[in-house]
């Protein structure tokens, strides 16, 4: 087994972000780190047929997906696919391909050469992406005071979830560094004793990444390393025109980030009306569960 592995979650929509994520690494990963792209089935011979030159090992949704009904039984009804699409990313582990696994999403790039020995603090303590979120936080003071109520909110949630007392943290902006102990530790310790499923878990506190740090921090079961994130995270476009007028590029980001996230909710100008359009069909959602409509699995 692999110490440290690369995971993407992707479909077609964000197939050229993917590939130039994968050649970003197919550049930059010196110690050739395996890279493993998860795709819809119906989607695997796309991508393959669009990656043939790039050296990456494919898997189906599916694939990993079977394994977590195995294990939590079959999906909700009217499961949301944003939730699909964490649910993926959480249960990678079971594939059993690596120790760790650094996740890393389509719409992100490596900017320059990187190394298996820069995830980790020492041989045996992977880094853990943990701050305070302060340039999202100095971005909504400006344009949005809603963006941190909706981060202090999510999080408050989660520290209460796993009964943690103390500051709060934010473990997002990915590329994400998991161990597949810890997501064992949190199927095993924590939601088998309540008789929880991970997707009862998800759509109560639908945030993976919170969800991972949290329980990690409030368990205790292995040694803990935090660290700022690894990539420039650009959330929203106006962060992305500062930078650029503070002149920041790819070269000077380089000297302190690994690699760059734009999101593409922002970067597609059709994600807009899709986004509105996903609102108003997780209204209807809502209002079917109030209704008793969400079948035998109840939440």
């Amino acid at each position: 087994m692999k110490k440290l592995v690369l995971f993407c979650k992707s479909y077609s929509k964000d197939m050229l972000r993917a590939k130039r994520m994968a050649k970003s690494v197919q550049m930059f990963n010196h110690d050739a780190i395996p890279l493993y792209i998860s795709v819809p089935s119906c989607e695997l011979d796309l991508f393959k047929e669009n990656f043939k030159d790039i050296p990456c090992r494919f898997l189906s949704d599916e694939e990993i997906l079977d394994n977590c009904i195995k294990v939590h039984g079959p999906f909700p009804r009217l499961f949301p696919n944003y939730l699909m699409q964490q649910l993926v990313k959480l249960e990678f582990w079971r594939l059993k391909k690596s120790d760790h696994y650094l996740w890393i999403d389509s719409d992100a790039y490596f900017l320059r050469p990187f190394y298996e020995k820069e995830f980790f603090y020492d041989e045996n303590t992977p880094f853990l992406v943990m701050h305070k979120a302060t340039d999202l936080r100095e971005f909504s003071k400006k344009h949005n005071p809603k963006i941190a109520e909706r981060l202090d909110n999510r999080i408050e949630k989660i520290q209460q979830l796993f009964g943690r007392k103390g500051d709060s943290f934010d473990f997002g902006e990915p590329p994400l560094l998991w161990t597949c102990a810890v997501l064992e530790a949190l199927f095993t310790d924590f939601l088998q004793p309540k008789g929880m499923t991970i997707y009862e878990l998800l759509y109560s506190h639908p945030c993976e990444m919170q969800l991972y740090g949290e329980f990690l921090l409030a368990s205790k079961i292995r040694k803990i390393e935090p660290r700022e994130p690894f990539f420039k995270f650009f959330h929203y476009p106006e962060q992305f025109f500062k930078a650029q007028r503070e002149g920041e590029a790819e070269f000077t980001l380089a000297k302190k980030y690994m690699g760059i996230v734009m999101q593409s909710n922002w970067t597609d100008p059709k994600e807009k009306k899709k986004n509105d359009l996903a609102r108003f069909k997780k209204f209807l959602r809502e209002q079917q569960r109030k209704l008793g409509l969400m079948g035998s699995q109840q939440f």
